[in-house]
């Protein structure tokens, strides 16, 4: 059974601006480090680091599979 919360490293694979009912988003589709499978999520740029770009390896923190912090790793 997984934990309520996560740490995982991503590689971002594709990083898309958007706006929902006037409210910023990042849609992003992306790979665990280590898998070859690849997710997308819907992000507010609140929990993420500025300007990111595909090629990027995070560090996200999940909570309940949403990410709630992630930072650029090196």
């Amino acid at each position: 059974m997984i934990g309520l919360q996560q740490s995982l490293e991503i590689v971002l694979l594709e990083v898309e601006q958007l706006n929902i009912h006037a409210s910023p988003y990042y849609q992003i589709r992306y790979q665990v480090a280590g898998s070859n499978a690849t997710q997308e999520m819907r992000i507010n740029p609140e929990a993420f680091y500025p300007n990111p770009h595909p090629g990027d390896r995070v560090a996200v923190n999940l909570l309940m599979g949403n990410i709630m912090g992630a930072s650029k790793l090196g």
